[in-house]
């Protein structure tokens, strides 16, 4: 769902630039600024009787109208929806950069305290999103003391519930070394299960890892099949793709398109026998 994660897009931005790293518009690392403009009206606007309270509110903060949102889902935290709870988290949560808005009206005054509190509410039902921007903002010290270590257990607990946002700040935490000791194997794992979701931008992180055989053995044909199938084309994507090229045969670039071309989210990775064994170790 769009909203559910704007401290982990402020986290991965941070270790790609610690890692000296660049992220195309609209990868992970792609961090949310928030609107220009203010809402255009305090007054709810009214709603078909077909949606329920947690859709209005959803689509007034998808609209843009924070105030509007928070007044729908309130009620609905305070009686324990953890959806909701998740939700006032995002809106209350201050965006990584902050735009003024324009005109008389002011905008919505953000919080990062008041997020940290519904968050807690809703991880404490185990709600694998709030699990995951909590221990963002426990990670990057945002309205809370900064505690590496609570945020890194958090995420881990999200991810283990198949939480994206969370497989995908944990693998570049481990992949580069942020915030913690570099630990390849670790980052390639957690790779691994967020590509397994069909995430674009995970499966073009875990084709350089291929490539530069960090935490999985340098393999070019796995990391050209996962470059196909990320769809990214950046200028780094363009040489990655040129120099696996020089690496393989005709035969093998052909083999790989057409595995691109057959393969479905949700189901395996089509890499070669050789690095199926990888994705998966006995025991993990």
């Amino acid at each position: 769902m769009a909203g559910w994660s704007r401290t982990s897009r402020a986290l991965i931005m941070a270790v790609w630039a610690a890692a000296g790293l660049t992220a195309s518009a609209g990868t992970a690392g792609a961090t949310t600024t928030g609107t220009g403009t203010p809402p255009s009206s305090s007054t709810l606007v009214a709603q078909s009787t077909a949606q329920s309270p947690l859709d209005q509110g959803i689509a007034a903060f998808e609209a843009g109208r924070e105030a509007d949102a928070v007044a729908l889902l309130t009620p609905l935290a305070e009686r324990g929806d953890a959806e909701a709870q998740t939700y006032l988290g995002w809106i209350y949560e201050e965006p990584s950069v902050t735009i003024a808005g324009q005109g008389s009206r002011p905008r919505f005054i953000h919080d990062n305290t008041k997020a940290r509190a519904w968050y807690e509410k809703a991880a404490a039902q185990g709600q694998a999103h709030a699990l995951n921007n909590l221990g963002s903002l426990y990670f990057l010290g945002r309205g809370v003391p900064q505690d590496p270590a609570k945020g890194l257990a958090l995420f881990k607990r999200a991810a283990a519930k198949g939480d994206l946002q969370a497989q995908k700040n944990l693998a570049a935490i481990y992949s580069y070394g942020f915030g913690v000791l570099k630990e390849p194997q670790e980052g390639f794992k957690w790779a691994v299960r967020a590509a397994e979701q069909g995430d674009e931008d995970a499966m073009y992180n875990l084709s350089v890892l291929y490539d530069a055989g960090e935490g999985a053995p340098h393999d070019p044909l796995a990391a050209y099949i996962l470059l196909g199938l990320s769809h990214v084309k950046t200028s780094d994507a363009a040489i990655l793709k040129a120099r696996l090229e020089r690496q393989l045969s005709a035969e093998q670039r052909d083999s790989a398109w057409a595995k691109v071309a057959d393969w479905h989210a949700g189901t395996p990775l089509p890499l070669p026998l050789h690095a199926q064994g990888l994705l998966h170790p006995a025991g993990d």
